[in-house]
């Protein structure tokens, strides 16, 4: 809006009168401006968050340098509505530590990780386009971790359940834990380096049991299986012996089931020792647990999904081994539908493991953890000697 004055003449030839005229600007011009003053000021405020944001890239990341200082060996294992914690001694004494239950955003997570919706590039990569069309999700994790903050939200979810169980193990130790391994279910997108990035925000030292093998996670099957005492030479200390005797153990075919309160995982597994594993196919179902053992056919999905392993395989191959993890495995009713698939599928020549199902998984990764840190140790001494 702008006012004019005007002298216009008046009808007597010795008077004039002053005539104010004012002049709406149209609203839409109004509104126009207040929207370039607005843009101006959000383009100022986005290029200060962009030059901030590149500094932070610009800046390194700050790395602790950890150290291992135990000689016992600590493992964790996540289940998909629980997870627990077990620890192995040199002496060969293994012990269950605690159990833990997951809360309302850990089994959401867990629930969603294990749809193939959820799946995404991740390390380790099949190859270089991989790792460079996943180059903006690193880039936004390693900003996140530069913050102070968990790379992502599922690895936050994650730190709580994996640093609440490293709590246990400190209670039950009495001491510092600086390492751990630990293992996973069979799930879709729950991957190795959210693991990593979950141990580093922790200053955990993340204890690889498999060697060469960059983020490969332990498959919960394998460490149930090392943890009831199979696939492992005896003296770990004698490295040329122990090596020549896992060399030489036999390898067999093996119904894995993973049976909780809250899930269902089944595959096909070729084991050897408790460093190789091949499993195929591997299937979950987050919603097959017992605790829904009340819904309509029920247990005659139970039942597909027991055998679908062995019948729907593409290879035949003589199952030799059943092995059984997870809380609800030895439920009356899920052991007789079992023993009806070993009836009709397997035959009855096969040998079911199953000891401590509940922490059998923990277990195993505990005492793949203290052969780890030995080596690790070992490895450290003949270098320095050098």
């Amino acid at each position: 809006m702008s006012t004019r004055s005007t002298n216009l003449p008046a009808s007597s030839p010795d008077r004039s009168h002053t005539v104010t005229i004012t002049i709406l600007k149209p609203r839409s011009v109004q509104q126009n401006m207040k929207f370039q003053k607005a843009t101006r000021y959000f383009g100022i405020v986005f290029v200060f968050a962009i030059l901030t944001w590149v500094l932070l890239l610009s800046l390194p990341t700050k790395r602790h340098r950890l150290s291992i200082t135990q000689s016992f060996g600590i493992g964790f294992d996540l289940s998909p509505s629980y997870a627990t914690v077990a620890i192995s001694y040199p002496n060969g004494f293994i012990q269950p530590i605690a159990r833990l239950e997951g809360d309302g955003a850990y089994r959401e997570m867990m629930l969603r990780l294990s749809l193939p919706s959820s799946q995404h590039l991740h390390k380790p990569y099949k190859n270089v386009g991989e790792s460079i069309r996943d180059i903006p999700r690193q880039i936004w994790r390693d900003s996140r971790k530069k913050i102070g903050l968990p790379s992502s939200t599922d690895v936050g979810t994650l730190s709580n359940m994996i640093g609440a169980l490293r709590e246990e193990a400190t209670r039950y130790v009495g001491g510092t834990i600086s390492a751990a391994a630990i293992s996973i279910p069979h799930l879709a997108a729950l991957y190795g380096d959210d693991l990593h990035d979950a141990f580093e925000y922790l200053s955990l030292v993340y204890l690889d049991v498999f060697p060469f093998s960059n983020f490969r996670p332990i498959p919960a099957s394998i460490a149930a299986y090392a943890g009831n005492g199979l696939g492992l030479c005896k003296d770990y200390r004698d490295a040329s012996a122990c090596a020549e005797e896992e060399l030489n153990i036999p390898s067999r075919f093996a119904l894995a089931v993973g049976y909780t309160h809250t899930s269902l995982t089944t595959s096909q597994a070729h084991i050897s020792s408790a460093y190789y594993i091949e499993e195929i196919p591997t299937l979950e179902n987050l919603r097959l647990g017992y605790n829904a053992r009340h819904e309509e056919n029920y247990w005659d999905a139970v039942r597909r999904m027991l055998q679908s392993p062995v019948v729907d395989s593409p290879v035949q191959r003589n199952i030799s081994t059943i092995l059984l993890f997870g809380d609800a495995t030895e439920e009356p009713r899920f052991r007789e539908v079992l023993q009806g698939v070993i009836d009709n599928v397997l035959g009855d020549q096969v040998e079911i493991v199953d000891q401590q199902p509940g922490f059998s998984a923990a277990k195993g990764v505990a005492e793949l953890a203290k052969r780890a840190i030995f080596n690790q140790v070992r490895m450290l001494n003949t270098e320095s000697e050098l």
